[in-house]
């Protein structure tokens, strides 16, 4: 039993290890970790909050294991279509932001008597 948790968690961790660092590219700077924050925990309560009822009725209707099999499979695919349409904050194109415009010559107040060589 302890092998068989060691192989699960290897990729459960390695896949948690990197979740932070990706989510952190989803929003803006200026909302980056309020975002990641509400965002990861939101996802967290709603995911893991009802999965064991849902599971312990599964179980109990279809009277084996193969109905949480197919909810967790269902949920899976759920979890890859919502990773789909995440895109990173430079994956989108941006409008040019000059904040300040340019001016091409700039200009000198002189009153005329400036001399150009």
């Amino acid at each position: 039993m302890l092998l068989g948790f060691t192989l699960l968690f290897i990729g459960y961790s390695a896949n948690y290890g990197v979740v932070p660092a990706h989510f952190s590219q989803v929003f803006p700077v200026r909302l980056r970790f309020t975002g990641m924050s509400i965002g990861f925990t939101v996802g967290l309560i709603a995911g893991n909050a009802f999965s064991p009822d849902i599971a312990t009725y599964l179980l109990h209707t279809t009277g084996g294991w193969l109905g949480i099999a197919v909810y967790m499979a269902a949920m899976s695919v759920v979890s890859v279509i919502a990773g789909l349409f995440l895109r990173e904050e430079g994956d989108a194109p941006r409008p040019p932001c000059d904040p300040v415009p340019r001016d091409p010559a700039p200009r000198v107040a002189d009153n005329g008597t400036a001399q150009v060589h």
